[in-house]
């Protein structure tokens, strides 16, 4: 790992840390309703100091990516851009593919965490649609 891939992987590593530590608030249906009512929070994603931990209590899940590398390659695209589109499409602070855990992490608004987790998924299925297409013209 290079030198800049070390310092993140220490700060995630510390989030991850922090994340154990906080306790989970359950919401009743009324205040789920209500949050639906929130004006978003808006990023400044190309902030140098934009990365976690977030001090605005944002909140954080994470989803197994592939253990295939290729297929996550072409599921995140060069420098990650495919998980930087999804990442300002559905106005969440942060995605992040850990590669130490091979796991998505997620910081944002739980509300939104499963049209995120879709489109993750989604991602996923065409990269491996694409990949087998390839295989099969390359016979």
């Amino acid at each position: 790992m290079s030198q800049r891939e070390l310092i993140q992987q220490e700060i995630f590593d510390k989030v991850n840390e922090n994340q154990s530590e906080n306790k989970t608030i359950e919401l009743s249906p009324q205040e789920e309703v209500d949050m639906n009512d929130r004006v978003s929070k808006k990023y400044d994603y190309k902030s140098p100091n934009h990365k976690p931990p977030f001090k605005n209590g944002e909140d954080y899940t994470e989803l197994d990516a592939s253990d295939d590398e290729e297929t996550n390659a072409v599921a995140f695209g060069k420098s990650g851009y495919y998980l930087k589109q999804i990442t300002e499409k559905h106005e969440i602070a942060y995605l992040y593919h850990n590669r130490n855990s091979n796991k998505i992490e997620i910081w944002g608004e739980s509300r939104k965490f499963d049209n995120v987790i879709n489109d993750i998924k989604n991602r996923f299925n065409n990269a491996k649609h694409y990949l087998m297409n390839k295989k099969k013209e390359e016979k």
